[in-house]
C-alpha cells in the first residue's frame, strides 16, 4: 500500500514524527496490553483465592446432626464476612439435592458444565458484576456446594488505576522519544544548516566546492554531487567567458576592416579603384557572415541543448548531395579537382546539424587546399557503423597539433587563408552530440584525412575504452585498415568527380 506525505514534506523533523508517531502508537497500545495482562492476571488469581478462601470458611462451619444440615455460623463469623469496605458478599449453601440450607436464596446459579471445585464464573446480581465461586465439601450427608458472591467494585477500580498509570507511564515515554527525536534531529541537521547558510552568503560567480570536512557521512554523497555540479557550472562559466571573449575580438577585426574598407571606398573616385574596394568589401562581408554563422552555429550545437526534437533517422547521402554544387563552385574558383563518392549510410541525428558538420569539414578542405589540388567526400558503412570522410592533399597536420586544432579559435601557426579557426571546433561539437568519433589521419598522397564515424542507428550511447575512442570507432578502422573496397587513397580511389 502506498501513502503521501505531502502534509509534511519539505521538513525532515515532520516526516520524522510523522513516520514515528503511528508507528509509537501502536507499541503504545501493545504495551498497554502487554502490561495489563500481565498485571490483572496475578491480580485476579488474588481476588480469587481470598474468595475461595470465603468459601472454604463457610463450608467449615456446615454441620450434620440429627439427620439434618445446618450453617453453625456465629455472629462474629457472619459479621466478618460480610466486613468489607468496597465489595458486597453473598453466601449460599446447598445440600446434596440442592436444597438451601442457609444464605441469599437468590444468588445466580452457577452455568452449566461447572463441575471442578473450586470454580469461578462472573454473574450479575441486584444489577452489579459479580464474582461468584462454586466450592464442594464432604458431610455427613454427602456433597454440600457452597457458593459465596463478591462484587467487583474493588477489582474495576484497581483495574482502572492500572491502566489510568500504564497509560500515563508509556505516554510520558513515547513524549519523551518523540522529543528526544525531535532535539536529536534538529541537532543532527546543525551541518546542513550550515551547508545552506554557506549556499545562501554566496554569489553567483562563487563555485567554489563545499567542504565536506564536517558533513555527515549519509549527506556526503549528495555534497559530493553538488561539487561536481558547481565544478562543470565553473567549467562552464570558464568557457562562455572564454567563448564570448574570443568571439568578441574575433567578430571585432572583421568589422574593423568592413568599416575601413566602407570609408576608404567613401572617398574613392577612380572607377577601376572603387571596383577593388567593393571586392574587397565582397570578401569581408562574406568573411564576417561566415564567422557569424559559426558562431551561431556553434552555440546551437551545444551539448547542452535540447536537440531532442531534432533528431531521427536519415540518409547521410542525402545531407551532403543537394550542397555539391555549392562545393563545386568554390571548387572551380580555386582550380581544386573535388569529387563526391557517396553510398547509402544511415544515421540518428539531427539533419541540419549534420549538414554544418559536412559543410565545415569540406569548406576548410577547400580552403586550405593549394590551387589545383585535390578534395574528395565520401561517405557509406563500413563496421557496422556510418562514416563521412574527406580528404584532401593539402599541407596535413602534424600530429602533435591534432588535438589543438578541435579548439575554439586556434590555428595552426603559419596556416595560410583567413579561417577563423571555428571550423573543427564546430565539427567536435556535433560529433559530440550524435555519439560520433573523429579521426584525423594522413593519406599515402600526403594532406589530411578526417573521418567521422557515428554509431548505429537508434543507439546514442557508445562504449569508450582507456583512450576514448568508440568501439565502433575502432572496429572502423580495423576494417579501413585491412584494405576495404573504398578504401581511401588519393590515386587509388574510384571517384564520382563533380568538376568535369
Amino acid at each position: 500500500m502506498r501513502w503521501s506525505l505531502k502534509g509534511l514534506a519539505p521538513s525532515i523533523r515532520r516526516r520524522l514524527l510523522g513516520l514515528l508517531m503511528p508507528a509509537l502508537g501502536a507499541l503504545l497500545a501493545l504495551n498497554i496490553w502487554y502490561d495489563l495482562r500481565n498485571a490483572l492476571e496475578p491480580t485476579r488469581e488474588a481476588y480469587d483465592q481470598a474468595l475461595t478462601d470465603m468459601a472454604v470458611a463457610v463450608a467449615a462451619h456446615v454441620q450434620y446432626r440429627d439427620g439434618a444440615l445446618s450453617l453453625d455460623l456465629s455472629r462474629e463469623a457472619a459479621l466478618a464476612l460480610h466486613s468489607n469496605r468496597f465489595d458486597d458478599n453473598y453466601y449460599l449453601v446447598r445440600d446434596p439435592r440442592g436444597q438451601i440450607v442457609a444464605g441469599t436464596t437468590d444468588l445466580p446459579a452457577a452455568p452449566q458444565g461447572v463441575e471442578h471445585s473450586p470454580s469461578f464464573f462472573d454473574a450479575q446480581y441486584s444489577h452489579e458484576p459479580v464474582r461468584v465461586v462454586l466450592y464442594r465439601t464432604a458431610t455427613g450427608a454427602g456433597e454440600v456446594t457452597v457458593e459465596v458472591a463478591q462484587t467487583t467494585r474493588r477489582r474495576d477500580h484497581l483495574a482502572a488505576r492500572l491502566i489510568a498509570t500504564d497509560i500515563v507511564q508509556d505516554s510520558l515515554m513515547i513524549v519523551a522519544t518523540l522529543v528526544l527525536v525531535y532535539v536529536g534531529v534538529r541537532f543532527g541537521l546543525l551541518p546542513l544548516m550550515r551547508l545552506r547558510q554557506d549556499l545562501e552568503q554566496r554569489t553567483a560567480h562563487d563555485l567554489r566546492p563545499l567542504d565536506e570536512a564536517q558533513i555527515p557521512i549519509e549527506v556526503q554523497p549528495l555534497v559530493r554531487a553538488l561539487n561536481r555540479l558547481l565544478h562543470l557550472l565553473g567549467a562552464a562559466s570558464e568557457a562562455q567567458q572564454r567563448f564570448l571573449a574570443n568571439a568578441a575580438h574575433q567578430l571585432r577585426t572583421p568589422l574593423t576592416g568592413l568599416q575601413t574598407q566602407l570609408e576608404l571606398a567613401a572617398k574613392e573616385h577612380d572607377p577601376q579603384r572603387l571596383r577593388d574596394r567593393l571586392h574587397s568589401l565582397q570578401d569581408a562581408a562574406y568573411r564576417l557572415v561566415r564567422l557569424t554563422n559559426q558562431i551561431l552555429t556553434l552555440a546551437r550545437a551545444d551539448p547542452g541543448t535540447n536537440l531532442l526534437q531534432d533528431m531521427k533517422t536519415f540518409d547521410l547521402r542525402n545531407v551532403i548531395e543537394p550542397s555539391t554544387s555549392t562545393y563545386l563552385d568554390r571548387a572551380l574558383g580555386k582550380e581544386i579537382d573535388i569529387g563526391f563518392e557517396v553510398e547509402p549510410a544511415p544515421i540518428y541525428g539531427s539533419d541540419w546539424l549534420i549538414r554544418e558538420l559536412a559543410a565545415n569539414l569540406i569548406e576548410n578542405a577547400l580552403a586550405y587546399t593549394h590551387r589545383g589540388g585535390r578534395v574528395t567526400v565520401r561517405c557509406g558503412t563500413c563496421a557496422q557503423a556510418s562514416f563521412l570522410e574527406v580528404e584532401d592533399n593539402g599541407p596535413g597536420i602534424a600530429s602533435d597539433e591534432r588535438q589543438r586544432v578541435f579548439e575554439r579559435f586556434y590555428r595552426v601557426p603559419g596556416s595560410a587563408g583567413e579561417g577563423s579557426g571555428l571550423g573543427l571546433a564546430i565539427v567536435q561539437e556535433i560529433a559530440q552530440v550524435h555519439g560520433a568519433h573523429i579521426h584525423i589521419d594522413t593519406p599515402p598522397g600526403g594532406g589530411t584525412q578526417i573521418v567521422v564515424v557515428f554509431p548505429c542507428p537508434g543507439s546514442m550511447v557508445k562504449a569508450t575504452d582507456a583512450d576514448g575512442e568508440g568501439a565502433w570507432s575502432r572496429a572502423f578502422r580495423r576494417v579501413r585498415s585491412a584494405g576495404t573496397p573504398g578504401q581511401n587513397s588519393a590515386a587509388g580511389a574510384e571517384r564520382a568527380p563533380f568538376d568535369q
